[in-house]
């Protein structure tokens, strides 16, 4: 009969001498974490130097030296403890703040596995047969700082990418005041010159195309450039939230009305970020197209999960169109990005009644990522 590397074995005598092991690793752990701080400071690593880099490594150190203490007294592999692992994840952002480069950690792993086995390695000599008991520990020891470096270097990319996001995201911001204060500003200066115009001559001033089709073209400029500042100032990080990114764009386009509902029913952070990219996007073009056209005084937008199907839907109280003159209100992209995504499109609609855009999109197993 076969058992399991991590099963206990037969008999009171090998868990006795197991628990015997941990006992004698437990004494000299303090003597462990000394030996590991002396080492990092003679290699002049900063986790080892620094005091406060410090504190976090001991910390690590004795979970670690820990886990291998659970192996042997609970003959049992170690459990994954998440909090542990995202605290870890953490430290490897932190590091970075700290000016500690990865490298770093990877030496000190490096220093505190072989400080382990050595004394790992004295300890069994004092328990003779207890060549199993050692490779579980050692076992336990390299899988719990494996899991920890895999952890801090997630944790320092994660950190560099909102690095550069912020930095791309500054650049944005720039670049959006440079068109509002110039483009904007001089949009609406040659707008209140128009009208001042207008308000000097005779009444005939308004019968005049020319000058209508003027007006309507420096009104679409403004709103070309507040969608444009609208655009670079909504930082579209909807990996975190789609709510709060639409939000973001509400609030850019700085409009009294109409008053926009965003409800979206994604507790448990499921929306893979593919999907959340380009919901995003469909649903900021629906904004666009009611803002532009519906003359509504209220939108709501919603967004939930059924199964394997994200639900959304974008309904206005406005004027309503055709639906077959769909392209004249810039709905075509819509058309394509559903079906690039395998969605189903919905749009109803009637002149008076207001218009209901309703999407239906499909999530597969390779989108989150997971497997059987």
């Amino acid at each position: 009969m076969s058992h399991s590397s991590w099963g206990s074995a037969s008999g009171d005598e090998p868990k006795s001498q197991a628990r015997q092991l941990a006992d004698r690793l437990g004494e000299i752990r303090p003597d462990l974490i000394n030996a590991y701080r002396q080492a990092l400071v003679r290699q002049c690593n900063p986790l080892g130097v620094n005091q406060e880099a410090w504190i976090t490594c001991r910390e690590q150190a004795e979970q670690i030296i820990a886990d291998c203490l659970g192996v042997l007294r609970e003959e049992r592999e170690p459990l994954l403890d998440v909090g542990v692992y995202l605290k870890a994840r953490r430290l490897g952002g932190a590091r970075i703040s700290q000016g500690i480069g990865p490298i770093h950690s990877v030496r000190a792993a490096s220093v505190l596995f072989q400080i382990v086995m050595d004394q790992l390695g004295r300890v069994a000599t004092e328990f003779p047969g207890s060549e199993r008991h050692l490779m579980k520990a050692l076992l336990a020891l390299q899988s719990s700082i494996i899991r920890r470096l895999e952890q801090g270097a997630i944790g320092h990319d994660l950190f560099l990418l909102d690095v550069v996001r912020d930095a791309a995201q500054q650049g944005r911001n720039s670049m959006a005041r440079e068109i509002h204060d110039r483009i904007g500003s001089a949009a609406s200066v040659a707008l209140r010159q128009l009208e001042l115009y207008e308000l000097t001559q005779n009444g005939d001033v308004r019968t005049d195309v020319r000058l209508a089709a003027l007006k309507q073209a420096i009104q679409e400029t403004q709103y070309i450039t507040r969608d444009l500042v609208s655009e670079l100032r909504t930082r579209l990080d909807t990996t975190r939230s789609l709510q709060v990114a639409l939000s973001s764009f509400v609030t850019a386009m700085a409009l009294d009305k109409p008053v926009v509902e965003i409800a979206v029913d994604d507790p448990d952070d499921r929306l893979p970020p593919r999907i959340a990219d380009d919901l995003y996007l469909m649903l900021r073009e629906c904004l666009r197209n009611a803002f532009a056209h519906a003359s509504a005084s209220r939108i709501d937008i919603a967004l939930a999960f059924d199964h394997d199907l994200v639900r959304a839907s974008v309904r206005d109280d406005g004027v309503g169109f055709d639906p077959e003159r769909r392209t004249g209100h810039g709905l075509a992209s819509l058309v394509e990005r559903s079906r690039l995504l395998g969605a189903t499109l919905t749009i109803t609609s009637a002149l008076g009644e207001g218009t209901t855009v309703e999407l239906c999109v499909p999530v597969g197993k390779e989108d989150h990522g997971g497997a059987e």
